[in-house]
């Protein structure tokens, strides 16, 4: 009884860990690009782009969108923890540079 109490368990689970990856991996189609909570620009991931934009109290960020991915380039921030994030292409993943209050969010689409 408890080995089959445990199968399925490891079953669902594989079953939600499947469908979670299928969903996130999805490619996304624009950057959203926010400063402070508001969102300043979309960016279309298939069209290469380079975009400084301006943060909190004038920190800058570089936004580049290369092959369908988008990164921080360059950032004026002491940490840059946004710029060591690397590239990112599928819905859901983001980019956060908290001291420029800069968001970078992968979505499907616009509204």
């Amino acid at each position: 009884g408890d080995f089959l109490l445990v199968g399925a368990v490891l079953l669902f689970s594989c079953f939600l860990y499947a469908l979670f990856s299928f969903r996130n991996s999805t490619p996304a189609a624009y950057a959203e690009i926010s400063v402070d909570g508001e969102t300043v620009t979309t960016l279309d991931l298939n069209q290469d782009t380079v975009l400084t934009v301006t943060g909190y109290q004038g920190g800058t960020n570089t936004v580049t969108v290369s092959h369908q991915a988008v990164s921080v380039t360059e950032a004026s921030c002491p940490d840059l923890v946004c710029v060591h994030t690397g590239q990112i292409h599928n819905t859901g993943e983001t980019i956060v540079c908290l001291p420029n209050r800069v968001v970078v969010t992968i979505v499907q689409g616009t509204d």
